[in-house]
Order: C-alpha cells, then sequence, then structure tokens
C-alpha cells in the first residue's frame, strides 16, 4: 500500500476547449462533475477537437454550481449558455465521438455563430442529453459505467515524478496543462501511476485503473498561444512506445463517487 496525495484538480467543461482548475470537485461516475459536458462539433455532428483546431485551446471557460456555462476569448465579448432542464420531447440530435454515437441537445445559434467566428470554423455547441448512459468500451467489450464526451474513459491521473523524467529529457521543459489531467498526484516514482489497480481516499472515492493513455497530437499545441510543435511526442516515442501507442497518464474509472479535495491523501494499491 502506498500513500500519494491529490495536488492538481482539472475540469474540461467543453473538450477540448480551454480547462479549470479546482480546489475540489465532485465525482460522478462519469467522471468529474461538469467535465466535457459540452462538446464542439460540425454542423453534421461530428466531434471537434484542438487536433482538427488548436485555437480551441485559446477559449476559456467557467461553469456555475447550477451548470450556467461561460465562454471566453480575448479580443471577443464572453458569451454565456445558461442551463436549461430540458424535457424528454426534446428536440436532441446525434452526434459523434469516435465511434461513439451520442444524444445531446444544440445549445442554440447564437453560440453557434460565437464559436464559428471565434475559431473561423461553422460549428455547433451541444451538451449531453440529461441522463444519457455513454458506456465505457474498449476492444468492443463494455467495461461498466459510463462517460460524457471524453475520448473513452471518465478520468485521466498523472503524477509530477512522470512529467519530471520527461522533462528531464526535453531541451525545453513542459507544463502538465499540455497532457490535460483531470488529476495530478505526487509522492510516486515516475510512471508508477501505471502499476496502481486502486486509488482511494479517506472518505471512500475510489477509482480504478482502466489502461494507460495512448497520447496524441494535442500534447504538442501550446496550450497558451495554440501553437504546436513535435514534443512532447518525438521524444516520448523514444521510451513510451507500445503496441496502444505513446503512452503518458493512466486513464481511470468510478468504482465509488464521492468528493476530492486538493491535499487530500489517497491509498494506491
Amino acid at each position: 500500500m502506498k500513500k500519494v496525495r491529490v495536488i492538481e484538480l482539472n475540469r474540461y467543461p467543453v473538450k477540448s476547449l480551454g480547462g479549470i482548475a479546482l480546489s475540489s470537485a465532485h465525482i460522478e461516475e462519469k467522471g468529474i462533475r461538469f467535465d466535457r459536458n459540452w462538446l464542439v462539433t460540425s454542423p453534421s455532428g461530428k466531434f471537434l477537437t484542438q487536433r482538427e483546431i488548436p485555437k480551441m485551446a485559446l477559449i476559456h471557460t467557467a461553469v456555475s454550481d447550477n451548470g450556467d456555462l461561460t465562454l471566453s476569448m480575448e479580443g471577443h465579448p464572453d458569451i454565456k449558455v445558461p442551463h436549461v432542464a430540458h424535457p424528454e420531447d426534446a428536440d436532441f440530435k446525434r452526434v459523434t465521438v469516435w465511434k461513439d454515437e451520442c444524444y445531446a441537445i444544440d445549445e442554440g445559434d447564437d453560440v453557434a455563430a460565437w464559436l464559428s467566428e471565434v475559431l473561423q470554423s461553422k460549428c455547433r455547441l451541444v451538451k449531453m442529453k440529461d441522463g444519457y448512459k455513454r458506456p465505457i468500451i474498449d476492444d468492443g467489450k463494455e467495461l461498466g459505467g459510463s462517460v460524457r464526451f471524453q475520448d473513452q474513459f471518465p478520468l485521466l491521473v498523472i503524477s509530477t515524478a512522470s512529467l519530471q523524467a520527461l522533462n528531464e529529457k526535453l531541451s525545453t521543459p513542459l507544463p502538465m496543462n499540455r497532457f490535460r489531467p483531470n488529476i495530478v498526484i505526487d509522492g510516486c516514482d515516475p510512471f508508477e501511476e501505471d502499476q496502481f489497480k486502486t486509488l482511494k481516499s479517506a472518505a471512500g472515492v475510489t477509482l480504478s485503473s482502466a489502461k494507460p493513455c495512448a497520447r496524441c497530437v494535442i500534447t504538442t499545441t501550446d496550450q497558451a498561444t495554440a501553437e504546436r510543435g513535435v514534443e512532447p511526442l518525438r521524444t516520448l516515442a523514444t521510451f513510451r512506445s507500445s503496441d496502444e501507442g505513446v503512452l503518458f497518464g493512466q486513464n481511470l474509472t468510478v468504482t465509488k463517487t464521492g468528493d476530492l479535495k486538493v491535499g487530500d491523501e489517497l491509498e494506491a494499491s
């Protein structure tokens, strides 16, 4: 049994837009409350991310306790998307995240026009339908539990030691935000998070290891400028390659829900 400590909690309300550092977070089955609750799509409903549009990194997000979303970007007026409780017979649309089809509600023409202008690409903003269960699927098998608009799993954890080990190999060190983790932990060896089966807080929040996270071109995008380079993928490929891809961080599922705080100690086993 090992003790590690939570030193960062991050929420990303809109997939691929700016994240929010939290001092505490409510962990639901689908991850941190409101994490990846919204999605930018093409007009046809195909999901869009920084893979296609690096500039998405520059849009800041804020979300209130009741689910009001605010988007902001330098040089543009803020836009607020108020929370609306949608009836069951609302006009839901199908959108795609990788191979998954999800039911979502379109958030309207105003925010679509704002995003289209800011990103210089026609797009829409959708929110996952309340109560919709998108199953967690890996290699064609349902693992139990569900997610919102994350790529595959509810949570991503990375240790400070892993980032330090990577940065020692880079000519220019990179910040943790390149990897967009939900949880950052301290107190373990580099890449030891890959070996943990569970992380459990004193309050009983229990997170289970799913699989290592294969990284994409988003990690080469500076989250402050949207400029794209070749690192860290070039260096990671020299010592973190596998059949699954270039690995950095561990995906988690939620076994028991509850609240986590920065500073909480977790039992790692």
